[in-house]
């Protein structure tokens, strides 16, 4: 890449490293023939033990209702997770991992790893730390005074971090 087509803000950067970061995940996920939301219910699922209500995924990942039953039946189909009537609440659903995620999953965490690691090679651990920080401090900064009420992603996101 000459200076001529350097990118010269930071937000380029930044849009660039998503868009190859996606790229590459994407890659590993039609491997499994997932979406990237598939693997993101997936992922929350499992980092909750596996089961949790239809309407716990819906409101932690801030997506509608309909949303969440399309991607739920498609992967029911593709036998990734069981969906079933609560004892206590016949109203309810339950959502549950099956044993089928577990290749996925381990498959994932090193691609992510991978990833991961080729981003950051040239970097000391000192620096990793400190890019970590700065990008903390971006994202918060973003993030912060956002009026915009119906983001309850951003608002997800800044409860965990």
């Amino acid at each position: 890449m000459n200076n001529l087509c350097k990118p010269k803000s930071i937000g380029l950067y930044l849009k660039l490293i998503n868009h190859i970061m996606i790229s590459n995940l994407d890659t590993c996920l039609k491997k499994y023939d997932l979406t990237f939301s598939q693997m993101e219910l997936l992922n929350f699922l499992r980092i909750h033990g596996g089961v949790m209500p239809q309407k716990a995924i819906e409101n932690e990942l801030c997506v509608r209702h309909t949303s969440v039953v399309g991607i739920l039946q498609r992967m029911n189909k593709k036998g990734l997770v069981s969906v079933s009537v609560d004892p206590d609440d016949r109203r309810c659903r339950i959502v549950t991992l099956t044993s089928k995620t577990d290749d996925f999953f381990e498959a994932a965490e090193n691609r992510r790893i991978e990833i991961e690691s080729k981003l950051t090679d040239a970097l000391t651990p000192e620096e990793r730390s400190d890019l970590l920080v700065l990008l903390e401090k971006l994202y918060r900064n973003l993030s912060k005074g956002k009026e915009d009420v119906n983001d309850k992603k951003t608002q997800t996101v800044n409860k965990r971090i």
